[in-house]
């Protein structure tokens, strides 16, 4: 009998555990739903592998740093209660006066971690939005909404793999104190000064939108390995909607390059149905970039300086559409097939489904993907 109760016992310890927090909540609590812990802080001294945190509907600190990690068969998910509305909020308002001098890692959503799973949030006003970092790995981020920080919407660096970016949207990220020349929506880069001077590999974005930037929609600086974008949209960035005098924002779509000059040069990434459209800059910029970077299935609208510029190496570019852009500027190294400048006598206007963009730019569907309505697409 007692051997009995032993194994029921430890079995029950092994049981996922749900928590929750809330505005109103006390550390002290238990953190069920009727007694909730009051920050993310309490609960990352107790979530354990397989379990969940609920977030009620609120305001919270954006100073969080997540560096608990979860398994593979047990993650540990950060989840909006029920769809309720979760925000986590930093310093930089509406005046967009923003103290360089700070604390960034305060002003931030910090993700060290792996394993873990993030869903169905905003995060905002902050230094950057979610930072990414420290070879955090195998984490999913669905469903966030990253907007109005200073640097970026969210960040990946310092040897951070095989993340999974999905149904995300960075959008009004700007930095004022630098006439708007570096805050993107996503940002995927290497720097010298981290531990790991580049991103790891296996990262991927699938169904985000990036838009209303005031520097670049996707930024690969210096990555050090291959990322991939699938079904991604951006649009409206480098365009000054702030008003704030003096204004540098370049506004690219997908700004793919420059490759890692450390020794690690193989930022080979891939972009596969993404669309970029009404954007200041380019629409697809391998931006000097020396390592083959492939494009399938792309269209580029209505962009300023042009649609595609791919040079200086092979890149590979299949069946993709520029319209209404300015000058494409590629190469004769890269590898150009079936694309819309390649057909003769083509005219893909004719083939386009739709040029109304309003249905994509509204609100997600019930399970988080944009409602495309037949925009840029082909009959």
């Amino acid at each position: 009998m007692i051997k009995y109760i032993m194994i029921v016992l430890s079995t029950i310890s092994l049981e996922a555990n749900i928590y929750f927090i809330s505005p109103n909540g006390d550390n002290k609590n238990s953190g069920s739903i009727e007694k909730p812990f009051k920050t993310i802080d309490k609960a990352l001294t107790i979530l354990k592998a397989g379990d969940t945190l609920n977030i009620r509907a609120g305001e919270y600190p954006i100073g969080v740093r997540v560096s608990i990690s979860g398994t593979r068969e047990k993650p540990i998910t950060f989840q909006a209660y029920r769809d309720e509305k979760v925000y986590f909020v930093g310093s930089y308002g509406d005046n967009k006066v923003y103290n360089l001098n700070q604390n960034h890692s305060k002003d931030s959503f910090i993700i060290t971690g792996s394993w873990l799973i993030f869903r169905n949030f905003e995060v905002k006003n902050g230094s950057n939005g979610v930072y990414i970092k420290g070879r955090a790995s195998h984490n999913r981020f669905e469903r966030l909404s990253m907007h109005d920080n200073y640097y970026s919407g969210l960040v990946l660096t310092d040897g951070a793999e095989y993340n999974t970016i999905i149904n995300c949207d960075s959008y009004h990220n700007f930095d004022s104190n630098s006439h708007g020349q570096h805050a993107d929506g996503f940002v995927i880069a290497g720097h010298k000064s981290d531990p790991t001077p580049f991103v790891g590999v296996g990262n991927r974005f699938i169904n985000c939108r990036s838009w209303g930037n005031s520097d670049d929609g996707y930024d690969c600086w210096e990555a050090g390995n291959p990322i991939s974008f699938t079904n991604c949209l951006a649009y409206d960035n480098g365009k000054d909607i702030w008003h704030r005098g003096e204004f540098h924002g370049d506004g690219n779509g997908f700004k793919l390059g420059v490759h890692n000059r450390l020794g690690h040069a193989r930022d080979a990434h891939i972009v596969t149905h993404c669309k970029a459209w009404n954007n200041k800059g380019r629409g697809f910029d391998s931006n000097d970039n020396k390592v083959t970077i492939t494009l399938y299935r792309n269209v580029s609208w209505n962009n300023g300086k042009s649609g595609y510029k791919f040079i200086l190496t092979n890149h590979n570019l299949i069946d993709n559409i520029d319209l209404n852009s300015g000058k494409r500027y590629i190469d004769r190294y890269s590898y150009q097939k079936n694309n819309s400048w390649n057909r003769r006598n083509y005219n893909i206007r004719e083939d386009i489904i739709s040029f109304d963009d309003r249905a994509i730019r509204g609100k997600r569907d019930s399970n988080g993907e944009f409602i495309v309505d037949g925009f840029l697409e082909v009959r």
